[in-house]
């Protein structure tokens, strides 16, 4: 297994990019969601109205989807890097320790 390294540092600066782009994506998702609740409340009795509407609908809850697998993959990397470290911690230290005979 040469050449495999994990580097924690490494896991957790993706973990932020990961929250980072689920906090920017809010905007501009609430932005499009309201504008298109407002543009069907404001075309009321056109056919197009409930268009606008169903399109809305339908997209919130991917995009709540997108958001929240985004935190979960943050939260995930940042258990792994957590981990990985304990788990160095133990073998380094089970070196270190006296050997029994």
């Amino acid at each position: 297994m040469s050449g495999i390294k994990v580097a924690p540092g490494e896991l957790r600066a993706s973990a932020a990019v990961a929250r980072t782009l689920g906090r920017e994506l809010a905007a501009p998702v609430d932005t499009a969601l309201v504008g298109s609740a407002a543009a069907a409340g404001r075309l009321a009795g056109w056919s197009l109205a409930q268009g606008l509407h169903r399109l809305g609908d339908g997209w919130a809850v991917p995009l709540a989807a997108v958001r929240r697998r985004l935190d979960d993959t943050a939260a995930n990397l940042e258990t792994t890097a957590h981990n990985h470290e304990v788990n160095d911690r133990r073998i380094a230290d089970a070196w270190k320790a006296p050997v029994g005979r």
